[in-house]
């Protein structure tokens, strides 16, 4: 019985010198083998709703009592908002490489936790029944192209990387005159949508974020359809990145959670939502 008071006694000495050095410390005393203790709060693009709730479930499933909270939004206005001091979250994803190159340029990240884990490119969309029978990246150079949607380049890593592609094919001083410049992605969308343009250029797998893959599509008749990916060897390569925001609550779960990222299950989710620099089979 003694032995067993004296263990009692050790444990309870372990777990105060434990809690001190919590409250004196500047770094988080965690638990060895218990990550992301409570909540991870995540700042997720509009565009990657659906393959990231495949992957929270599986994150969560595998580490119980650790809930991963997301607020959806445009990356134009989440990029904004940490830069400007009025979001502090655990974990940044992006869709692409602008938008964390300029909040690593403000000191925003924690140092070596900036990581790839998803692939992206570029597609050339065009309204339902293509009026100016665009079919490649060439196309829009064609005088029956009024109009292209391209996202403002200062703000987007898909206008960035579609101006590149265009400049690098020698087309940009023959189509600049005709592009728009919405500035969110989610924007030039819709105006080809609405046949207010000939054609734009987006990310790949907005060209489906519609639909849950194995499902039938959203049906609209006025539908935008994707005619082509733009050569991926006229721009830099880039994908969706993350990481760990200067400031965060939990930087432990932040990190572990962008570890689980880059595994093959997420991996594959996040290909079957195509995200990827090749076309992908439905």
């Amino acid at each position: 019985m003694l032995r067993t008071d004296r263990w009692v006694m050790l444990l309870a000495a372990l777990m105060a010198v434990l809690l001190v050095a919590a409250g004196c410390g500047k770094k988080n005393v965690v638990v060895p083998g218990v990550i992301g203790l409570g909540e991870i709060d995540v700042l997720l693009p509009c565009g990657q709703i659906g393959p990231f709730s495949e992957a929270v479930d599986l994150f969560e499933e595998q580490h119980p009592g650790v809930t991963v909270k997301t607020s959806p939004e445009n990356i134009v206005t989440m990029t904004k908002k940490v830069l400007d001091g009025k979001a502090q979250p655990d974990v940044f994803l992006s869709m692409g490489d602008l938008e964390m190159d300029k909040l690593e340029a403000a000191g925003l990240l924690v140092p070596d936790t900036r990581v790839e884990y998803a692939e992206n490119a570029l597609a050339i969309t065009v309204p339902a029944d293509n009026p100016a029978g665009v079919k490649s990246l060439a196309d829009l150079a064609k005088p029956e192209v009024k109009s292209i949607s391209i996202p403002n380049p200062e703000q987007n890593a898909v206008g960035k990387h579609a101006k590149e592609a265009l400049e690098n094919a020698g087309l940009w001083e023959k189509v600049a005159g005709k592009v728009i410049l919405p500035q969110f992605a989610a924007d030039g969308k819709a105006v080809v949508a609405e046949g207010k343009v000939e054609a734009s250029i987006g990310y790949y797998p907005c060209v489906v974020e519609v639909k849950v893959p194995g499902e039938q599509p959203m049906e609209s008749e006025n539908m935008p359809k994707m005619v082509a990916l733009v050569p991926a060897d006229l721009y830099q390569p880039f994908g969706c990145e993350a990481a760990v925001i200067v400031g965060a609550k939990n930087p432990t779960g932040g990190r572990a959670l962008i570890e689980f990222l880059q595994t093959p299950a997420v991996q594959e989710i996040y290909r079957k939502w195509k995200f990827a620099r090749e076309p992908v089979d439905e």
